[in-house]
Order: C-alpha cells, then structure tokens, then sequence
C-alpha cells in the first residue's frame, strides 16, 4: 500500500499506556469508594474526554463537575506521560522509516493536548509529526470518522491517500468509514478481538517490527 499520509492513535498503538489508565480507573473510582466495573474501560474507549467525564458522573453518581474530574485524571496521569511511558517496540523505527520516505505524519488521539505532548516529548518522536487532534477538538468520539478526516486535511493529504493505525476495535471501524487504508495494532487490552480486528482492518499488526521489512510505505 503506498501513501503519502499516516494517522496514528497514541494510546495503545504508538504507546503502552494501559497500566497506566488501569491505575488511573482503580485510584480515582477507590478513593470514592467504588470498584471499577469489569466493563468500564470498553464502556468509555469510545469517548471523547469530556463525554468520559460525563458518562462516569453519571454512571457512579459522583458529585463533581466535569472538568475538576478531567483535571484529577490528567494530573495522575501526567506524570507517568511525561517521565514513564516509552513507544512500542518498533514505533520509532517506524515513523522514522516513513518520516524520511516523505510521509507526513499526524497523531489522532482521545488523550489531551497536555498529555500528548508529554509523551511524544518524552519518547522523543514529537517533533516528527505534522500535525496533532484530539476527539475534544473535534467534539466526536472515535465512534465517528471526524478525528481521522481532520487530521488528513491538517496534513494537506486526501484520506484515500492515508493510513490509520488504531488498536481498538470501534477506531478500526470508524477509521475504515473514513476512506482511509487501516492497520490494527494489537494491544493486551484488545487482544480478546484478534479475530475481529482481521476481519475488520485492512492489515492487522502484533508490533511495528512487523513493519520494518515492507508493510505501508509511500512512493
């Protein structure tokens, strides 16, 4: 497959953060005195940061406003962005591999501008990127294309003529609504979804070393 754009999601594809989210869910809903329900994490995947916040509110009945929750959840998991997380095993190989076949490159994330920058300054990659958006900055969750097509045009690029890598299974299916060429990614959290990740992605990857001898690369 040749293009001349790629879309990444961050957490996930390019970075192993689910321990931290996982730490996030169980600090956060046990200092309320509550357990984090088996299906919470899928529940809210799709969601845009600030529909999260509005979904837990109302699930648990917490009595704060969305944005103090949002601040609480951004200021556990800064940190770890900023100093902890490190980039899959061949990710950097890989943007690097497209960065110099002249791919341009955007980071498509449900995560904030805050944290995306803290991890992408941290791994040391963020400078390769042409351009960053998030759900929040679209108003839509991963549910709907917009994030995927907005990032194609803030690279100047038909979404034809790009790829999205995403690893969660409803991203998959938007991103291929978008018109885009998609690779999933797996990730633990998701693995339970191979077989429909497969079925539903145009290539499906375990790592991007998989990548590093062919895969989907520009002219």
């Amino acid at each position: 497959m040749k293009i001349k754009g790629a879309i990444f999601d961050m957490d996930g594809t390019l970075l192993d953060s689910i321990g931290v989210w996982d730490k996030i869910d169980y600090e956060y809903l046990a200092a309320r005195g509550i357990e984090v329900p088996e299906d919470y994490a899928r529940a809210i995947s799709s969601l845009t940061t600030m529909e999260c916040a509005e979904y837990s509110i109302k699930r648990f009945g917490l009595e704060e406003n969305c944005d103090d929750l949002i601040n609480e959840w951004e200021e556990r998991a800064l940190f770890e962005y900023a100093h902890n997380l490190e980039l899959k095993p061949g990710a950097r190989e890989y943007l690097e591999k497209l960065k110099s076949a002249g791919v341009k490159l955007a980071l498509a994330t449900s995560s904030s501008k805050r944290l995306y920058e803290a991890a992408m300054k941290h791994t040391g990659v963020y400078e390769m990127f042409d351009a960053f958006v998030t759900t929040d900055d679209t108003g839509k969750g991963k549910t709907d294309p917009e994030v995927y097509l907005t990032a194609a045009e803030l690279l100047g690029v038909r979404i034809e003529e790009c790829a999205v890598f995403e690893d969660v299974p409803h991203a998959v299916i938007s991103a291929k609504k978008s018109g885009a060429y998609v690779c999933a990614v797996r990730d633990e959290r998701w693995a339970a979804d191979e077989e429909f990740l497969r079925g539903e992605a145009d290539l499906y990857i375990s790592d991007f070393r998989e990548m590093q001898s062919g895969g989907v690369i520009s002219n």
